[in-house]
């Protein structure tokens, strides 16, 4: 039995401690050992020579008067031979050292007789006395959320994952290098700004205690700044840095992001796009040595020449919707039937970007897009045949924008009704229009010459390694892990709490966008075995559903929701059908519904009756917070009636809170440690919302759910809240 982790560390504070007592400093300021510092991959290359080498153990083994440790640096391993003839008393020392430590060596460089590369110790310095142990360098650190929070661990136990970040550092260097050899001068441009422009988004703000004004931070990489460069005449700059948007997590989002944005005076969106095909297929070949991805499902060929296609006629080939025709009233219908999720207060140019998204998604590319309206580009340069629209482009590469450029707008007047057009906008409420920048006017007032602009992020680095955005950020920003106490069942708990009580974890989030649940707690019930009224309610929305087939059910759009999570999971839902699927198809096959207890039978009625599905535990056993999110390997759950606990295949869908997994794959199979008894008396109640379930249908359901509980059992409703 493996001891605890607290135990671990006790253990090495007491070697800490021993080494004090013999007047080893466990943490020097530097190597005292004679010679430079050799890299391992120096080392190993220096056979016979003398050599002062240092890193972290990564593993011992002893053998008596020899011990082996394994060296590591971000170089490579060597194995080091520790000898008590050659090292005398100091040898002892050596059984004060850990897996973890930092150890400087100095020796020669031999063979051993299994022809192994070994640095024969004649001397080493502690440098770093390790005191929480690693984990496994072969398991590691499989939960995502402790991956991101602990993420020195994951990229000191992950070879590839290092490897990824020195594929971004040159995917930055090698873009930096092509512009600064095509004559663009690299530039910086202020992050805090009085005014947030440059970009459709939401700002973050902060304070400038000294000049006690609001500020916010820049949602652009200097676009109306490096257009004031325009002015100033300069003629081609860039800058590479971070950004920020107050806006959702996603698979391709952040809110603080690493983007470049160049300006080019004299040049126009067509003669960009000239260039921006030709650095992407150099940043891509010095980054990874290919031009050919699999991108999301889609095989990508950046070689070749890049096909343009226009805006319009793309939407009406794969829609049928003309987006120059259509009113704001017939997109809201048109996107309402696609259920596509839009504000109710966008206009027209917002309802038509939502409709865009939805088509790109079938777009492999790489591709330019071109031909954009106005109402979708308040900065771009209108079209001198077709006013309407704009000189703008992007590029498209797996379903997503991955680059946006214009011909810049240069025309004072234009681009001041178009300022004042947006602030109506966010006047009305739409809070990503942009704001009106009076000074950015009265610049272009004094001229600009015909400018084209282009930007794009770090998302293009993560498309092409095959990555979300986030596993490409070295340290994703995550809510802060905060420690509290609960009083469960007489005891008092500790709990980490490192999400919000009730949450979905964005991995679920970015595989099933649209997915949610809700959840009530209902207090003070008095459950019994049987109800002669709840039998009779049964009986009657049985005789209501005498109609049902096996066909019928396959076409309830909730279990059709649910079965498509349980396919984009590799779960076949014949085997691990959903409750209400579940529950229907007794009814059709003549079993009745089960009998197991008032609460559970009346929520039960809930799902026959709404097709959703609902779960209740004892509330008194749930250990918050509560996550949605997708099972690990090496996971088990103990269900209710099964003798050996059943293995969760890694990527299942699981609810879990900070101790348990309490379902799997939406079939509500109770675990003994959560299950409903005759002597329960606070019941937490679920529903289950799929990527296609209206959210307000599962807090109807939920509700339903409950109120037959207190038809039943009694007690009183919680607030109902929705997790989306």
């Amino acid at each position: 039995m493996s001891r605890s982790l607290e135990t671990l560390k006790e253990v090495r504070l007491e070697k800490l401690q021993s080494l004090r007592d013999l007047g080893i400093n466990p943490y020097p300021s530097k190597v005292n050992l004679d010679g430079k510092v050799l890299k391992i991959s120096e080392v190993r290359e220096s056979m016979g020579e003398k050599v002062l080498c240092a890193g972290r153990i990564w593993a011992i083994r002893e053998h008596g008067a020899v011990a082996f440790m394994d060296l590591k640096d971000d170089t490579g391993t060597v194995q080091i031979l520790f000898q008590k003839k050659v090292l005398g008393d100091d040898f002892k020392t050596l059984n004060f050292f850990d897996t973890g430590d930092f150890l400087a060596v100095t020796g020669s460089v031999i063979k051993t007789q299994a022809g192994e590369i070994t640095v024969d110790a004649t001397k080493f310095q502690l440098l770093t006395k390790s005191i929480r142990p690693l984990p496994s360098i072969w398991y590691g650190l499989k939960d995502e959320e402790e991956r991101y929070r602990q993420r020195y661990i994951d990229l000191l136990l992950n070879d590839d994952l290092r490897d990824l970040f020195k594929k971004k550092a040159l995917f930055w260097q090698s873009m930096r290098e092509f512009l600064v050899d095509k004559g663009f001068l690299e530039v910086e441009t202020p992050v805090l700004e009085n005014t947030a422009g440059g970009a459709d988004a939401s700002p973050f703000v902060t304070h400038h205690n000294a000049l006690d004004i609001d500020l916010y931070l820049r949602i652009s990489m200097g676009e109306l700044w490096q257009k004031r460069l325009m002015v100033a005449g300069f003629g081609k700059t860039f800058e590479i840095g971070r950004q920020f948007r107050n806006e959702g997590i996603d698979r391709e989002h952040l809110q603080d992001y690493t983007q470049m944005e160049f300006y080019w005076g004299y040049a126009n969106y067509e003669n960009s796009m000239k260039l921006v095909e030709e650095m992407y297929k150099y940043v891509a070949k010095k980054t990874f040595g290919t031009l050919q991805f699999e991108i999301n499902g889609f095989k990508v060929d950046m070689d070749g020449d890049w096909k343009k296609i226009d805006y319009r006629e793309t939407i009406l080939k794969e829609t049928g919707v003309d987006i120059s025709k259509i009113t704001e009233e017939e997109l809201k219908k048109e996107l309402d039937k696609r259920k596509v999720e839009y504000d109710k207060k966008d206009e027209i140019g917002r309802l038509i970007d939502s409709l865009w998204k939805t088509v790109r998604k079938q777009i492999a590319g790489p591709v330019f897009l071109t031909g954009h309206p106005v109402a979708v580009s308040p900065l771009a340069k209108r079209m001198e045949v077709s006013p309407e629209f704009v000189e703008r482009y992007q590029v498209i590469i797996a379903g997503s924008e991955n680059g946006n450029g214009y011909s810049e707008l240069n025309d004072p007047i234009d681009q001041a009704k178009r300022f004042s057009e947006q602030e109506r906008m966010r006047e009305m409420g739409d809070m990503e229009a942009q704001m009106k920048d009076n000074d950015f006017v009265r610049a272009l007032e004094y001229g600009m010459p015909p400018t084209s602009g282009f930007g794009v992020s770090e998302r293009l680095f993560s498309f092409l390694a095959g990555k979300s955005i986030r596993e490409t950020v070295l340290f994703p920003l995550l809510r802060p892990e905060v420690t509290t106490t609960k009083t469960i069942a007489g005891k008092s708990r500790i709990i980490n709490k490192t999400y919000s009580e009730y949450s979905i974890l964005p991995d679920i989030k970015s595989k099933f966008p649209g997915i949610s649940f809700a959840y009530t707690i209902i207090s003070g019930v008095e459950i019994k075995k049987m109800d002669k009224d709840l039998e009779e309610l049964k009986k009657k929305i049985l005789g209501s559903k005498k109609n049902l087939t096996v066909e019928s059910i396959n076409k309830i759009e909730p279990i059709l929701s649910y079965r498509d999570i349980l396919k984009k999971t590799g779960v076949d839902y014949h085997s691990k059908r959903p409750s209400p699927e579940a529950l229907l198809r007794r009814i059709v096959l003549g079993k009745g519904l089960y009998t197991i207890n008032t609460a559970v039978d009346a929520y039960n009625l809930a799902v026959i009756e709404k097709g959703i599905g609902l779960g209740g535990f004892e509330y008194k056993n749930i250990v918050p917070p509560v996550v949605l999110r997708f099972a690990q390997d090496g996971e088990e759950m103990h269900l209710l009636g099964d003798d050996e606990p059943t293995k969760v295949k890694a990527g299942e869908v699981v609810y879990s809170d900070n101790e348990k997994l309490l379902t799997l794959d939406l079939n509500y199979r109770d675990i003994d440690k959560t299950k409903i008894t005759l002597e329960t008396k606070d019941i937490i109640l679920f529903a289950d919302g799929g990527p296609e379930i209206d959210p307000e249908e599962v807090k109807i359901a939920l509700k339903l759910g409950a109120d037959y509980i207190v038809q039943f059992c009694g007690g009183k409703i919680g607030e109902i809240k929705l997790v989306l």
